[in-house]
Parts: C-alpha cells; structure tokens; sequence
C-alpha cells in the first residue's frame, strides 16, 4: 500500500521531537495569519511552547521568548489552523463496492468488510496518515466494520502511528435480517425500541466511542431511499439521553426532513447530510434555535456526477447501480438550495466529507470547501467551517479551532494563499507543515528554508 504523499518525514520529525522532549519553543514567523475566527494577520508570529500557542498576532505585537527556539522563517505564506473532517470512514476504499472492492486473501476472494481486523486496520491507519498529509489534524469517523477505528483512534494516541486527533461516532440503526448488508459494516447496534437502543450507547460507549451516531433515514445506497424512516423518534430519544447521561455527544444520519425533525427533537447535536433540508424551513428553524450543528457532505453527490459523465465520454456506463446513482444527481440541485438557505438563516455548519464512500478520495478531502465557496460561502467562511465551526460542534472549540494564545497547537501552513483561491488546500505539496499538539508531523518545506 503506497505511503500518502508528503509523509515521508513524519518518523524522522516525530523522533525529532521526542529526542528534544518537546521542551524546545517553536517559532514560526514572517507569516500570513489566518486565525480561523474570521482574522487575517499580515507579518505575522506564531509562539507554541510545549503543545500550546503562547503568542500569536502581528509581529510587532507579540514577544518572542528568549533562550533556546527553533525559528522558521515561512517566507510570507499562510499559517492557519489544523482542518478537521467531520464524517470520515477511513476504512473506505473510494469505490463503488459499497463493501469494498473484492481481493484475494490467500485463495479466496472477500470484500473489505469481509477481511481479517488486522489487515483492515492498517488499511485504515493509511488512510489517517493520507489525511493527517491533507492538512487534516483532527477527523471525525462516522462508522466502521466491527468498530475497529476505536482502536486505530487509541493507536494514534498512543503514538503506534503518526495520525491525526481521531474521534469515532459508534453506529446506531435499526435490526435488520441475518446477514443484511448496511451501508457503515455496522455489527452490535442494531435495535428494535428504546430499551436495546439505550442497552446499545451503553455498550459502544464502553467499548470506546467517543459519539453515538443514530441513523434516522435512508441514504442513497440500499434499499430504503433518504426520506424512508429508520430509528423511531422514542428509539432515538433514548439512545440520546443515555449518551449525554454518559458525556458522549450525539450526531445522526438523516437526509429526508421527517427524520431530521424528529432526530432534532429526540435532542441530537449533530445532523449528517441533511439532503432534503430545504423542504421544510421548520427545520432549519428548529437547528437554529437548538444550535444543533450540521454537517452536508455536498461532494459526494457531485463527484458521483463527475464520475457518471467521466465514464459516458468514454462510453461507458457508472459502475454505481442505476437506483443509487439515480437518487444522487436527483438531490443535487435540492442540496444546494437547502445550504444556500441554511446559510442565510444562520445555522452552525462545519465540514465533513464522507471521504472513503465512492469516488470520495482520502488525502482530497478539502474538495469540500471549494464546493462551500461555489455555493456561496467567502474562502474566510468556508476555512472558519473547517476550523473553529467543526471545534465548535465537536464540542474541542476551547482547546481547537483557531490560532491564539492558549489554545493547543494545531496548525499547518500552506505555500498559496487559500483566500485567493480555496483550490490550493487540495494539493498536497502547498501543505508545507503540519502542526499536531506542538510537533511537526509533516514537514514539506523546501530543505533550503531558513530556519
């Protein structure tokens, strides 16, 4: 499996850091600011001691500690916060096998989801890395077969690999038949009423999750459409009073706006997708007033679309089945109207991908904001979105999701200016260096930098 572009260096700066002890300050000046808050700071200096920012301002303003730092001198690029996707599966293959593409495992022939637990997590510690190497410092990871990314989240933490900060949202849904296929290779949280569905918070937040993630509706794949009800409003209420009873927050898949209404009034934080939201402005109203967050993924349907006319200009037909692909290109122009409208109304809005779903590449996953701009959001907006709007809804945003003094280091600096053009935070070799907690995990700079 091919190493993510730009990773490279990360084993050489991690054993870097660690031989120092992390004690050395780090300095990173003659920078373009972007703070994540709205704030753009020319000339700008970024002091982080330890795993936290202590200064961070124009140049002029802020002190540079004496002793014993490492200055880099960024040459007038930009320095903004370390991005975060809200809806990752990092055990997906970007294909359209919604179980993974078919492979050998010594003579027989099984999907991702099929394969052995140890080869599916390394498989999936590729994929962090791919997204750590995007500018991705934190990802939030809305499903998994058997919950493995508990565990690939606990590697990381533990230093086993380089990767971003991973938080898991553990799988709700309905019982369906032996051996049923579902859409996140869910096993151990499927119920049937309120009782097995708080039985389940308990049992996947004590296995490690950090979110429950309640799936209210169909989606575009299987065999019930984005309007076809799920989880009951009673199930739902009870799976999220027993996770908030616990700390956990909760987020739930809901695309048609019956199931968003009534995830929103079972009390979740969080709303995934959210296609059919402009059909019903009570909707939007109600996530306003509740601050409820919403997380759109609006490029997975139009990458499908680039997908399906890539393959008729060869004469070819989309390997996705017609139903599914159908679905897609109907809500596109719905999706739009709904942002656009959410937008205006003021809801909490952060950025997910669904990255690993079909045709949704890992280490691409900033494709998302150029999508935010088309549809109307400034370049600032759509970078806040990812930034300090995510921190928000992940509920990290006194310790992430901007750039000052006290907050914890997260960083990545970019060699264009994504405020002229938000497509640059899509190449790889513009992401200069990645800042997770203090350390350099990802170092692009050029050997001839001055430092």
């Amino acid at each position: 499996m091919p190493r993510a572009a730009g990773l490279e260096l990360q084993d050489g700066m991690r054993a870097r850091c660690s031989q120092e002890g992390n004690s050395m300050t780090l300095v990173l000046k003659n920078g373009s600011l972007i703070d994540g808050a709205g704030r753009l700071v020319a000339d700008a200096v970024v002091i982080v001691e330890g795993n936290t920012i202590s200064g961070a301002g124009p140049a002029h303003h802020v002190r540079v500690p004496e002793g014993d730092c490492e200055t880099i001198d960024l040459g007038g690029k930009t320095i903004m916060p370390g991005m975060m996707d809200l809806h990752d599966h990092l055990w997906g293959d970007e294909s359209e096998h919604s179980d993974g593409v078919p492979h050998d495992r010594f003579g027989e022939e099984v999907t991702l989801i099929e394969d052995h637990d140890a080869y599916l997590a390394v498989f999936m510690m590729e994929n962090a890395r791919k997204a750590l190497g995007a500018g991705f410092t934190t990802i939030r990871d809305t499903g998994s077969p058997r919950d493995l990314t508990i565990d690939v989240a606990r590697a990381a933490r533990d230093g086993i690999f380089v990767g971003p900060r991973i938080e898991y949202a553990a799988t709700i849904d309905i019982s369906f038949p032996p051996g049923k296929k579902q859409v996140h290779g869910v096993v151990g949280g499927n119920v049937t009423g309120p009782v097995e569905a708080a039985r389940a918070v308990r049992e996947k937040v004590g296995s490690g999750a950090d979110w429950i993630h309640l799936i209210a509706t169909g989606a575009g794949v299987g065999q019930w459409g984005p309007e076809a009800l799920m989880l009951t409003p009673e199930e739902m209420k009870a799976a999220t009073a027993e996770a908030h009873r616990l700390g956990r927050r909760v987020t739930c898949n809901a695309c048609g706006a019956e199931g968003m209404k009534n995830a929103i009034l079972a009390g979740v934080d969080c709303i995934e997708h959210g296609t059919h939201i402009a059909q019903d402005d009570e909707v939007i109203e109600m996530m306003v007033n509740r601050k409820v967050g919403w997380i759109p993924t609006l490029y997975v349907s139009i990458a499908k679309k680039e997908q399906a006319e890539a393959a008729e200009a060869r004469g070819e037909k989309s390997g996705l089945p017609e139903y599914w692909l159908k679905r897609e290109l109907e809500w596109i122009d719905l999706w739009r109207r709904g942002f656009e409208k959410a937008m205006e109304a003021g809801v909490l809005t952060g950025v997910g991908t669904d990255t690993g779903a079909p045709y949704m590449v890992h280490a691409k996953n900033a494709k998302e904001l150029e999508i935010y701009v088309r549809y109307g959001m400034s370049e600032m907006e759509a970078i806040e979105a990812a930034t300090h709007k995510n921190a928000e809804i992940m509920g990290l945003d006194d310790r992430l999701g901007t750039i000052e003094a006290g907050k914890e280091a997260d960083m990545i600096v970019v060699n264009e200016d994504p405020l002229k053009d938000i497509r640059v935070l899509q190449d790889n070799e513009n992401i200069a260096l990645v800042i997770k907690s203090g350390e350099i995990v990802v170092d692009n700079l050029s050997k001839g930098a001055a430092r």
